[in-house]
């Protein structure tokens, strides 16, 4: 028989990754392509929808295509997903009319606050599942129609970033289920529909979305003559409708079933918890989405800076790891995970909140900011960067304790992407959360799970419980019951820093709009 490829790419915030991938979940090949974020301003964040998100996408399939020497004729089944939520408005011929408005883009508060003034907080939560925030797609879009209205009326069709891909694939205007969800106030997420009922109360319609929703693994369409021209990929090549990076990580992991919790460990860390029915929070502080898999739905969090304080402290403190980290030939976070691990738990007294770029779930506060609590001169480097992994643990444990307040249990955590590599994070977390975690070496990722998805769609998979035979043989990391009591109480003084300076920071960012000096 002729083997089956199947090719999964994920369009994160700085990068664009793909993988060609067998029916037995072999990788042959992989491409890696680096993009910028423009910061308009503060609070403003943008991105060029062509070079970040087409043009990334064929530079990354014609590498793949070249380094594994495949055919196209045996690729079956391409799946997109992409950093969500994000509005990419188009003309009706696919072409961009602005720039993409990404997730970390704050500029919506205003109309988050004037609907919560006109239609309650109660009713926000009740009908869309989620907090008002500026995070969720619909309020960038009120803001869109608002500010740009010559622009709006110029727009077609407002498509996530890789919808806009799958569009330029297949002439399709489409989204999945688990991407309509956060993009609130548009989505119902208890009838799973558009609805005008709570936009409208600030101007908004729908006729601007894609009218067909999908689940994550249809075929929506097929590989057009033209770009095929442009990506090397066979005309008639099926294409599903593909979700959001996060919870295509979460499935490739094996996360499917009710119960299942993923940990993703990327620059934004998400906790995510399956259920066959729809969860959600009446006070809003985790999130609720549907699943990229049929009836099934997510409760978690996504917290907005994780994996970049990491990335930021070492850029600005760690010069030396650098240099050695390059002489090694290994990463800068191994060399700091080392000093760390010297550092005894509670990094010395040092407690930080990890809220560098304000904070969504649970405290959905876009003016919270970074506090590192408790340095003396006797602290270190390694003191530090060890209390920056104990932080994000703390905030993790937050969000499990509200969870388990509304009923949900969470038996054990299954860990991927980058920062899970980090064995010492990996103990950090499991020691403060009590709770056991299972990681897998193979190369697994929002690619995968795209692949994956792709190859249900087109019949190389016949059940999506295929994925676990997909993996390799777990390391388990388990916490340790004094740890665990030990981090307890540190944890409670994490909760209640934050609720001592929470009442500062509103201050702090209009005295200094978003840390420029007045």
């Amino acid at each position: 028989m002729t083997e089956e490829y199947l090719l999964g790419v994920d369009i994160g915030t700085s990068s664009t990754k793909g993988v060609l991938m067998n029916s037995e979940g072999d990788v042959l090949a992989s491409s890696y392509v680096e993009h910028e974020v423009n910061v308009v301003k503060p609070g403003w964040v943008e991105q060029d929808p062509i070079k970040c998100y087409w043009d990334d996408f064929r530079i990354v399939i014609r590498e793949i295509l070249k380094r594994s020497k495949v055919s196209p004729r045996y690729i079956v089944g391409v799946g997109v997903s992409g950093l969500s939520p994000s509005i990419v408005p188009v003309d009706k011929s696919g072409n961009p009319i602005r720039m993409a408005i990404i997730y970390s883009d704050r500029r919506a508060i205003h109309e988050c606050r004037e609907l919560v003034e006109r239609v309650g907080l109660e009713e926000i939560i009740r009908t869309t599942g989620n907090f008002p925030d500026p995070y969720f797609a619909g309020y960038k879009i009120l803001w869109y129609k608002r500010m740009e209205g010559e622009k709006y009326r110029k727009t077609w069709k407002i498509l996530n970033a890789e919808k806009f891909v799958v569009f330029k694939l297949t002439g399709k205007a489409v989204i999945d289920k688990a991407t309509a969800s956060i993009y609130a106030p548009y989505f119902d997420i208890r009838r799973g529909c558009w609805t005008a009922h709570l936009a409208s109360a600030i101007g908004g319609d729908t006729h601007i979305l894609p009218q067909e929703i999908c689940d994550s693994h249809e075929v929506v369409g097929y590989v057009t003559a033209d770009a095929s021209r442009e990506t090397g990929l066979k005309p008639e090549t099926p294409v599903i409708a593909g979700g959001p990076d996060s919870l295509m990580s979460s499935l490739s992991i094996g996360s499917i079933d009710e119960g299942d919790s993923s940990l993703i460990y990327g620059s934004t860390n998400c906790w995510y918890v399956i259920s066959d029915n729809i969860l959600y929070d009446p006070q809003g502080r985790l999130l609720s989405s549907y699943y990229v898999l049929p009836e099934k739905y997510v409760l978690g969090g996504e917290m907005v800076t994780t994996g970049s304080i990491l990335r930021w402290f070492s850029r600005n403190f760690a010069y030396e790891e650098m240099e050695l980290s390059k002489k090694m030939g290994r990463s800068v976070y191994e060399v700091l995970d080392e000093e760390a691990e010297k550092i005894s738990p509670g990094s010395g007294g040092i407690i930080v909140l990890p809220y560098f770029l304000g904070e969504r779930t649970p405290i959905w506060n876009p003016n919270a900011r970074g506090v590192v609590y408790g340095l003396t001169i006797a602290h270190t480097k390694a003191h530090l960067y060890r209390a920056i992994l104990e932080g994000i643990g703390y905030a993790i444990r937050q969000h499990i304790e509200i969870a388990k307040r509304l009923g949900v249990e969470v038996r054990e955590i299954r860990a991927v992407n980058g920062g899970a590599k980090s064995r010492l994070w990996r103990k950090i977390v499991s020691d403060i959360t009590g709770i056991k975690q299972l990681y897998s070496k193979k190369m697994l990722g929002a690619p995968i799970g795209d692949a994956f998805l792709a190859g249900v769609g087109a019949g190389v998979f016949r059940s999506f419980s295929d994925i676990r035979s997909l993996i390799d043989g777990f390391e388990v990391t388990t916490p340790d019951k004094k740890l665990f009591e030990f981090y307890d109480r540190l944890f409670k003084v994490y909760l209640e820093i934050y609720k001592e300076t929470e009442r500062h920071f509103d201050i702090i960012n209009q005295l200094t709009e978003f840390g420029e000096s007045i």
